[in-house]
């Protein structure tokens, strides 16, 4: 598997996570989320409609998220966030409706806070 991602006009980096976010690709998915959120104060992933994701991809966006915060950058996403990826959220207890210390005590915008 491998991973796009681009930079766009204003020096974002987008990075397309094709249809799989498993721990078969994890190795792959945490090295792009570590060399862009080094390289650029603004990340976002642009989730694949069909998304396959488990906890292994959960994770690593949650550390992403606090890695980011801790460096005074910005990650999130851009267009809908995958039906794949609410329902693991749902299904495995995670869902966070509560002020997130890494999201500058906001809602958590990946566990439930989109609302």
């Amino acid at each position: 598997m491998s991973f796009n991602s681009v930079v766009d006009k204003n020096g974002a980096i987008i990075i397309a996570t094709g249809d799989r976010l498993t721990i078969e690709v994890v190795g792959e998915f945490a090295q792009i989320l570590t060399e862009s959120l080094g390289a650029a104060k603004e990340v976002y992933l642009e989730f694949a409609p069909e998304l396959e994701i488990d906890i292994t991809g959960v994770q690593l966006i949650c550390a992403a998220c606090k890695t980011a915060s801790r460096e005074g950058s910005v990650f999130s996403f851009r267009g809908l966030l995958p039906s794949a990826l609410v329902g693991m959220v749902e299904r495995s207890g995670i869902q966070r409706n509560a002020p997130c210390k890494h999201n500058n005590n906001s809602t958590c915008i990946w566990f439930g806070g989109t609302e």
